[in-house]
C-alpha cells in the first residue's frame, strides 16, 4: 500500500476499535471539522507569552477558553501583554509601538 491510510482501510476497514486509524499522523475524528478556521478564537499556548497571539485553527483544543473574535481573545487572554504581539496581529495599525518595546 502507498499510504498507511490505504492499508488501514483495506486491512482493517471494519475495525471497531479504530486502532489502526488512530495511529495515523492526522487521524480522523468522530466529530469532523469544517474546512477553514474554527468559528471561535483561542489563545495559542504553544508560543511564549511575549509572542503569543489568538488563532482559530481546527480542532479547538479541549478546555481552551474561546472568544467570538480575535480582538476579544487578545483582550481576554493577553490583556497584559507588553509586547502587544496579539493585538498587533489583529490590527498592525493598532499602535505605532508594535514590535518596538523601547517605547512601552
Amino acid at each position: 500500500y502507498d499510504t498507511q491510510l490505504e492499508f488501514c482501510k483495506a486491512a482493517y476497514g471494519g475495525q471497531s476499535s479504530g486502532k489502526c486509524l488512530s495511529e495515523l499522523a492526522s487521524p480522523p475524528t468522530t466529530s469532523p471539522t469544517s474546512a477553514g478556521g474554527a468559528d471561535v478564537y483561542y489563545p495559542n499556548y504553544s508560543k511564549s507569552w511575549s509572542e503569543a497571539t489568538c488563532i482559530n485553527d481546527n480542532p479547538v483544543p479541549s478546555g481552551r477558553p474561546t472568544y467570538s473574535t480575535q480582538s476579544a481573545c487578545c483582550s481576554g487572554a493577553y490583556g497584559g501583554q507588553t509586547s502587544q504581539a496579539c493585538v498587533c496581529a489583529v490590527d498592525p495599525c493598532y499602535s505605532c509601538k508594535c514590535g518596538d518595546v523601547t517605547f512601552l
